[in-house]
This record gives structure tokens, C-alpha cells and sequence, in this order.
């Protein structure tokens, strides 16, 4: 058996396509030799078993319109779910995603993002529980990388440049700091599994706590494991487009049982993972919400995800089959074939490789059961029974295939019915997500109504005068290595970092000097008696009383907080302000005019003495008098960043562009947000959910107002 290596059978099986009788047995005493060696006794658990047949994994962002009605305060989940049965066949898992990209905008850290979600905890325990009594189960997801916000057992971020910790080795308690806090919202919200980000298994001490929350609980890493994590992980991604033949998975050979949900996030035609994760026995994950970006499924990947896990369900218990045999011979090169069996039938899987359509003889079959029953053959991809011609004692079974395509015949003694589905179109009905594909020339950018006017000869108080003419605004992504999706422009750059460049025709108006202070909104708030619908995180830093809760008018500013930015505020909350003080929110290239021509605000070098940056809170807003920009404005870099009058919507994703930067700078992974000052050029994309989540302790705001010559004609 020193022949056969296991580790090479993952990357070809070329060599044992079509075996004889003597390698096979050879393969099958391998196997178990193998199986053998590996506890795999988590596959025997009937709290899990339903995880072997999880087929369809849905990966909701839940910073989608069609998940959360911010205008009725409400999830989605029953269309949601409505939408997977008719459009995808249905849906076994949910996973919600709550972190990435917003991570880094403040100091929350990614399971504060399930407590500030709307309606808290309690709110997402009523979804899961809706998904329950509709037989769907309910993921949340880990972020390994997250070590530079805040930390759930009060220590320092972590400052590890690699950006991950594989076995948390490095980390240790702040890791299980963490799992005992995520293991507080499984259990609040009744959670089924933990997607494990970025990641190929668990650890036994981030694990304890979890399991201690719920016994049945599944890790589902993103990450292909190896073997010997089959003692604690059941089943996994897999993000190669499926496997193409002729390879083979050593842990699906090993273990059939093993639940496997292929996924090809930034693909526009699906079928190819499609059709390859079918032959193999595999299960996909639909991911149309890709971090902000809309990328739908197309109709024929629909109507062909619904085909195969059709057929997936029907058959699970052959797709289990322990000892199944990857590439039996088939009768034609570059056509290959799997078989699996089940109590009563024995299935065939092809996939069509050649590089060609075919059409003809693809296997010789027997004519009867080993107990002599006579067999009959079911093309169950089609929907039709089969009529092979006997040859030399054998059925010869014919299949259509196009190049690329997958197919499945199931044979069964004469008097076992087999259902042969016509593979319908769903029914017509309104739906509630559109899956028209959306480029990013499609985002509507939000009205902007103008501010009192300023009268020739008027000088506002404590606002810069900025003068009209041609600007170009040259703009780039944050600073930091990744970032997702594009803000405006083809959608052929959706992943470029730069912006093309964008020309404007501005009108003179005038500008805060400074940021809104604490004391201003203060103000307003006496002023008006101004009240959120939504309070969560409402200027959560303020003090007052549990009889004040609904006045806002009535709270306390933090000591010595008076000329601080005022920061916890969304981005209605800005509006309003700016609404009752006669002005509006600035527009982005407003915002960059203003902060001048260099790359910061001073000039073309970066000076930490001259802003407020990486530091542990904010400043008062006159505190860095040398880092005005040439139009007379303070603190546009650093202190913190700054909302503009940039609301873009596409029908699935709401965003606003962020300037400037902050105080505060969350370090250890190249998948934060940026933080710290920020140059001149460059913006951060803020996605919208709702206000307890939109208000952050890093973001304020400054306003304009218009001139007399903006609107004169």
C-alpha cells in the first residue's frame, strides 16, 4: 500500500480512474486504514446529523435593504426566507454576518456588532427562532483578526501585525475572551453554528466556552481542514469553484459525511461550481450581498442550484454512502462518473470534462441486482426513465451533456419508484429582492436641499469663506490594504483603488471652521427639543437619569467635554442640527476643497503634533491651531472623521462617504477599516444599517451654507 498517498489523492486521481477490481480493493483497505487512525466520532452524534445533509447555506449581510427595514424597525426573515424556497429550493442554514467591512470605524469590536444590532439581542433571538420554526438553522460568524478594538477581557489590542491568529497560540486569553463572550450570544439568540472567518479549524480553548452555550453546536470554518480536525469539525467551505475532475478531496473519500458548501463570491455565472460541486456530492453557499456590493445570482444558476440540491436532499443518503467510488470507468475520456448507493438504489454523478458536448454511450450498467431483480435506469437530471439497449449481457445508458455540464442517473429494482421532477420554474410572484444586476453607476446619490443663504457682503460667524470655480476632486479608498467595493463609477473598477478623477463646477459657500462641539448640539437640543426615533447610542457618552431616558434636551455633557466634537450621532442626527442652525452637510468635494490642495491639510507632510491622531479619545476642537488647512479650517485630519451629504443607495446597499480620519487608530489586521488621521485625498466608505450601529464614538460632523450666487440665475 506505500504507493498510495493520501495527500496526492487530494490533488489528482487521474491515476486511478476507471481502476480495476484489484485497486480498487487496494483504495478501499487505504481508506480504512485511514478512517481508522481518525477519531471521526462527531459524524455518529444525532444532535448533528442534520448537518450532513445542510446542502444550501445562505450568507445574509445584514446590512442589506432587503434584510432590515430600517422604516419598520424590523427583519425581513420570513421573506428572506420566502425568497430562498422559491428562488434556490431552500435554505438549511443562515449565516449572519454582522462585522466586516465596518470594522475599525470605532473601537466596538465584531460581537459588539451583535449586541448594537437592531433590536439587540432579543431582537435576533426572535429571527432565530422564526428561522428555527421554519426548519432553517442560524450561523453567526468569527473574526480570528479582530484584535486591535476593543477587548472583551478589558486588556489591551493586540498590536500582531500578521493580522490573524491561526491557533490562537499567540493570543491565548484575549481569544477566549472572546469565545466566552460569543458564547453569551449563542446562547442569548439560540444560535445553531459558528462560522469560523479566515479559518481552517478551532482550538480546544476558544471551542470550551461555545460548546458550553450549546452542546450541538457546529464550527463551520472557511478553510478546508486537514484530517485530524475531523473530531470536532463536520464540515467546512470550500472556495475553489468546487473541485474540478479529475481530483478528489481526500476528506470527502475518507469521509462522505462531511458537509461541504462550495462558494465563487465575485463570479457572475455560477455554473461551474455548480455543476462540479454536484458531481462531487457538495452543497453551495448563496452569496449575492458581497460586503456591499451586489452581485445576484443570474436565473439559469437559480434554476440550477434548485435542480442539484433537489437531488441532493432526495438521494443524502447515498451521498453519504461510506464506501463510494470516486471514478468508476465510464465510455468515454474526459466524461467522469462517481457512484454512490443507498439502501435501495445506486447513483451515478457525471461531469462532462472533455472540453466538448457530448451525446452517446457514457456507461455499461447491469441488467439486474445482485438479488436478480430486474433494474431500471432514471436520468433524475432530465426527469425521464431511461431505455438502455442490452450488449453483450449489459445496459449500455446514454446521457446528453454539454461541455461543462452535470448529470445523474439513479438505477432501482423494478417496483422502487423514483421521482422524476420537471425541474419547474418557480411560481410568479412579487419578490422582494430584485435581482437585476446593479452597477455602481446605479447608485442614487441622495437630493441635498440648500441651506439659508448667505447674502452678498455677509460673513457667517466662525465659518471659512470658500471660493467657487473648477475643482477636480481626486479621490482614493482608505488607506488601508483591502477594501470592499467600488462607491461610483463602471463597475469595471469596482475594485480599484483610485476613483477616475471627478470634475465640478463650484459655487462659493462657507464652511464650519470647526467641528460641531458637544456645547452646540447641546444648544440645539434645549433649542428644539429634538428627539431620535431610534435613541440607540443616541450620544451615549452623556450622562442623565433613568427619568430623562426620552429628553435628550436634559443631559449632561461629560466634564470637560464642552468643545469636543460631539461624536454618537447619526447621520440624521447631523441633519437635523444642521437643519435648525440654517446650514446643510457638505457634499464630498465640498469637504476636499475645503481642506486644500496638499496631501494633508498643513502640507505634504504628515506631522502627528499638528492633529489628533492615535491617540485614546478626542480633543477640543481649537486644541492644533498649526494644522489648519489653507482655508482657515480645523481638525480635517484626525479628531474625528466627519459625515458628509453623500447618502448613495442601490436598491440593496445604503452608504455615506466618511472624511478625515480619527483619534483613534485600531491596528493587527489589514482587513480593518483605516483609522488615524487621514490624508486629503482619501474617503472611507460607511455602510448604512441603522442608527445604533451608524452612531459611532469617532464620527461627528461640520456644516455649510450656501451663498446668494449658487442660486441666482
Amino acid at each position: 500500500m506505500k504507493q498510495f498517498d493520501t495527500k496526492a489523492l487530494s490533488n489528482d486521481f487521474s491515476a486511478f480512474v476507471g481502476r480495476g477490481k484489484a485497486v480498487e480493493s487496494d483504495l478501499n483497505n487505504l481508506r480504512d486504514k485511514v478512517r481508522n487512525s481518525i477519531d471521526r466520532r462527531i459524524f455518529e452524534r444525532d444532535d448533528l446529523e442534520w448537518y450532513q445533509s445542510a446542502y444550501t447555506e445562505a450568507f445574509l449581510f445584514m446590512y442589506d435593504t432587503s434584510f432590515y427595514d430600517r422604516r419598520t424597525d424590523r427583519y425581513r426573515i420570513d421573506e428572506i426566507l420566502d425568497d430562498g424556497e422559491r428562488e434556490f429550493g431552500g435554505y438549511d442554514i443562515i449565516l449572519l454576518w454582522q462585522s466586516y467591512p465596518r470594522l475599525g470605524i470605532d473601537e466596538r469590536n465584531q460581537i459588539d456588532f451583535y449586541r448594537d444590532m437592531p433590536g439587540g439581542l432579543s431582537g435576533l433571538r426572535a429571527l432565530t427562532d422564526r428561522a428555527h420554526e421554519r426548519g432553517v438553522r442560524v450561523f453567526v460568524n468569527y473574526n480570528p483578526w479582530d484584535i486591535g478594538t476593543r477587548r472583551e477581557d478589558g486588556t489591551e489590542p493586540l498590536p500582531d501585525s500578521r493580522g490573524y491568529r491561526p491557533g490562537f497560540e499567540a493570543s491565548g486569553a484575549p481569544a477566549v475572551a472572546d469565545a466566552e463572550a460569543l458564547a453569551e450570544v449563542i446562547k442569548a439568540i439560540g444560535a445553531d453554528g459558528v462560522f469560523l472567518d479566515t479559518m481552517a479549524s478551532d482550538d480546544p480553548g476558544f471551542r470550551s466556552p461555545i460548546v458550553g452555550a450549546n452542546p450541538s453546536i457546529v464550527f463551520d470554518p472557511e478553510v478546508v481542514p486537514s484530517l485530524e480536525s475531523l473530531s470536532s469539525i463536520s464540515g467546512s467551505w470550500l472556495q475553489r469553484k468546487a473541485v474540478e475532475a479529475p481530483s478528489l478531496l481526500t476528506i470527502r473519500w475518507v469521509e462522505p459525511r462531511f458537509s461541504f458548501r462550495a462558494t465563487d463570491r465575485d463570479s457572475t455565472d455560477r455554473r461551474q461550481m455548480l455543476n462540479r460541486a454536484f458531481f462531487h456530492g457538495f452543497g453551495n453557499v448563496v452569496w449575492e450581498n458581497i460586503f456591499g456590493w451586489w452581485n445576484p445570482w443570474p436565473a439559469a444558476d437559480r434554476a440550477l442550484l434548485r435542480r442539484s440540491v433537489r437531488l441532493l436532499r432526495e438521494y443524502r443518503t447515498a451521498f453519504q454512502d461510506s464506501n463510494w467510488q470516486p471514478y468508476v470507468a465510464t465510455l468515454c475520456e474526459g466524461v467522469y462518473a462517481h457512484r454512490w448507493h443507498s439502501a435501495t438504489v445506486t447513483v451515478h454523478t457525471f461531469l462532462n470534462e472533455s472540453g466538448s458536448s457530448f451525446n452517446g454511450p457514457i456507461l455499461a450498467a447491469p441488467i439486474r441486482a445482485a438479488d436478480g431483480c430486474k433494474l431500471r435506469y432514471y436520468d433524475v437530471w432530465n426527469g425521464l426513465e431511461l431505455k438502455p439497449a442490452n450488449e453483450d449481457g449489459s445496459y449500455v445508458l446514454s446521457l446528453s451533456l454539454t461541455s461543462g455540464e452535470a448529470g445523474c442517473i439513479v438505477s432501482a429494482p423494478e417496483g422502487i419508484e423514483v421521482h422524476l421532477s420537471d425541474n419547474q420554474q418557480p411560481r410568479l410572484c412579487e419578490s422582494l429582492v430584485s435581482r437585476e444586476r446593479v452597477t455602481l453607476d446605479d447608485l442614487s446619490l441622495r437630493a441635498v436641499e440648500p441651506s439659508e443663504i448667505v447674502s452678498v457682503g455677509e460673513k457667517p460667524p466662525d465659518m471659512c469663506h470658500i471660493s467657487g470655480g473648477p475643482f477636480t476632486m481626486n479621490v482614493r479608498h482608505n488607506t488601508t490594504a483591502v477594501f470592499e467595493g467600488g462607491c461610483y463609477g463602471s463597475v469595471e473598477l469596482l475594485q480599484d483603488k483610485y476613483h477616475p478623477p471627478m470634475k465640478f463646477e463650484l459655487v462659493e459657500y462657507w464652511i464650519d471652521r470647526t467641528e460641531v462641539t458637544n456645547e452646540a448640539y447641546q444648544a440645539f437640543l434645549k433649542a428644539t427639543h429634538y428627539k431620535p426615533r431610534n435613541l440607540t447610542n443616541f450620544l451615549r457618552h452623556w450622562r442623565h437619569t433613568s427619568k430623562q431616558n426620552q429628553e435628550p434636551w436634559n443631559w449632561q455633557i461629560p466634564a470637560d467635554k464642552a468643545k469636543h466634537p460631539v461624536v454618537w450621532i447619526d447621520l440624521d442626527d447631523a441633519r437635523a442640527y444642521a437643519l435648525w442652525a440654517g446650514k446643510r452637510l457638505p457634499r464630498e468635494e465640498e469637504w476636499q476643497r475645503a481642506a486644500g490642495f496638499a496631501i494633508w491639510p498643513w502640507g505634504d507632510r504628515f506631522d502627528p503634533s499638528l492633529c489628533n491622531s492615535g491617540s485614546s479619545d478626542t480633543t477640543a476642537v481649537d486644541q492644533f491651531p498649526e494644522g489648519v488647512s489653507s482655508s482657515g479650517c480645523w481638525d480635517m485630519a484626525g479628531n474625528v472623521w466627519e459625515w458628509t451629504e453623500s447618502e448613495r443607495n442601490d436598491g440593496h446597499t445604503r452608504y455615506a462617504i466618511l472624511r478625515g480620519g480619527s483619534y483613534l487608530k485600531v491596528e493587527g489586521s489589514k482587513w480593518y477599516t483605516a483609522s488615524g488621521a487621514q490624508p486629503n485625498d482619501c474617503h472611507e466608505k460607511m455602510l448604512l444599517l441603522y442608527p445604533g450601529l451608524d452612531r459611532c464614538s469617532t464620527i461627528g460632523f461640520r456644516c455649510v451654507k450656501d451663498t446668494q450666487k449658487a442660486y441666482s440665475i
